[in-house]
């Protein structure tokens, strides 16, 4: 299991569906103290600093683990940082390794949004519109009428924009929302001395719930054994974010144009494909396709389908589990993150905070620091923020010093630079 910095809610849903199934979980960490290291269910921990921006130190770590262990282990990437550096290492490692990806090429093509829009163009996937910005002079033809604001810009690649001066909430956005012509310029001008890497895409009209995401296994025979959907109620950042309350619902109509897009462009393994639907016609619009586990399969897990499970028996050539019961109607809650988002949600008057406290009292949600089986991480990121506050306690008191906010403990909590101290 593959654990990189600043995303560590898809490592410890992972770690969680396969140890419930009595399977040996080890943590490859980037940093030190990641949530998934203090989950019940993780045999093992690897701290591997940077491997993310060093990939040949993940190559020698899986290479010890085989040689200790005397077996080929399933590799699980769960973010997109980490399945970057397993691809570049995946040729050098040969069988030593069993990695839970797709074909490697084809996993590379929908990394890049770039390459996935020339596939999706060549296959006739139901994208929107899309346009590749490599120079300046690019943006006014735009500005011009070739994509009409609204407009949605991201990253060609998942850290394309994580530079130096580059303002900090661009940096890392998944996707902007762009208003206006001079938003566009300004921010092609902030990315323009890193080769711009820039995608804009037709804005889909429909609110935060009109963003949908399909889970999706299909075997290495081409059959789709698994398939759920789930629909993001809130996001962290709302609007362009990733899921931070979701639920899970049946839409046969949508998996079936999840499968269809799969099976179309060869796809073999785990998927998660994201969707917007138009809320004025109705028609679904795929957005990415993410060759990997999502942030927040467990929700397809407690559901009945462990796609975890599905893929490691694959990849060690067992035969498939027997089928649980599916179930409907659950929820996802990300505590840390929706807190986030929902400070945003009431500023901007979507949300009241009695509506937010009824989520979480919901019954049937699913929690991601906290549910009951498995507090250990819950309780080391408590324990770090106390001995972090203690450690400030200590020092000289600023003039300027005030009561940290809620959002603070949280973010200071998940903060990987204070977790590798």
């Amino acid at each position: 299991m593959l654990a990189c910095a600043g995303a560590p809610e898809g490592d410890l849903n992972a770690v969680r569906s396969l140890g419930e199934r009595g399977i040996t979980v080890i943590v490859i960490g980037e940093y030190a103290q990641p949530p998934s290291r203090h989950s019940r269910h993780c045999t093992e921990f690897r701290h591997v600093p940077d491997f993310t921006r060093n990939p040949q130190r993940l190559a020698r770590a899986l290479r010890e683990i085989e040689a200790e262990h005397g077996v080929a282990p399933v590799v699980f990437p769960t973010a997109d940082p980490d399945l970057q550096a397993l691809l570049e290492v995946l040729p050098g490692l040969g069988e030593r390794i069993r990695p839970a990806l797709a074909a490697p090429d084809l996993v590379a093509q929908l990394v890049d949004k770039a390459r996935f829009d020339e596939l999706a163009r060549q296959q006739d996937l139901p994208v929107p519109r899309t346009l590749r910005i490599e120079r300046m002079a690019q943006i006014e033809d735009i500005i011009a009428g070739e994509i009409a604001f609204p407009m949605i810009v991201k990253p060609a690649q998942p850290v394309a924009w994580q530079h130096p001066g580059v303002e900090p909430a661009v940096a890392r956005a998944k996707a902007v929302v762009v208003e206006t012509p001079e938003r566009l310029r300004e921010i092609a001008r902030m990315l323009a001395p890193h080769g711009f890497h820039i995608i804009a895409q037709d804005y889909v009209p429909g609110g935060d719930s009109e963003h949908f995401t399909v889970d999706v296994y299909i075997g290495p025979d081409g059959a789709v054994r698994a398939s759920s959907c789930g629909r993001k109620l809130r996001h962290d950042p709302p609007h362009v974010g990733s899921g931070s309350y979701c639920e899970n619902l049946r839409l046969p109509e949508l998996e079936m144009l999840a499968a269809e897009v799969l099976t179309r462009i060869g796809y073999r393994g785990v998927a998660n494909l994201d969707f917007k639907r138009h809320e004025l016609t109705g028609e679904y619009k795929l957005l990415e396709i993410n060759p990997r586990l999502s942030q927040w399969h467990i929700l397809t897990t407690r559901c009945g389908m462990n796609l975890p499970e599905m893929a490691w028996r694959d990849a060690c050539g067992l035969p498939a589990a027997a089928p649980s019961k599916r179930r409907t109607g659950l929820r996802y809650l990300n505590e840390k993150s929706d807190f986030r988002a929902a400070r945003q949600y009431v500023r901007e008057g979507e949300l009241s905070w009695s509506r937010y406290l009824g989520t979480l009292l919901r019954p049937g949600t699913v929690r991601q620091l906290a549910p009951m089986d498995d507090l250990g991480p819950a309780l080391h990121l408590t324990r770090d923020w106390f001995a972090q506050k203690l450690v400030r306690r200590a020092r000289p008191a600023s003039p300027a010093a005030s009561r940290p906010s809620m959002q603070t403990i949280f973010e200071e909590a998940e903060d990987p630079a204070f977790k590798g101290r």
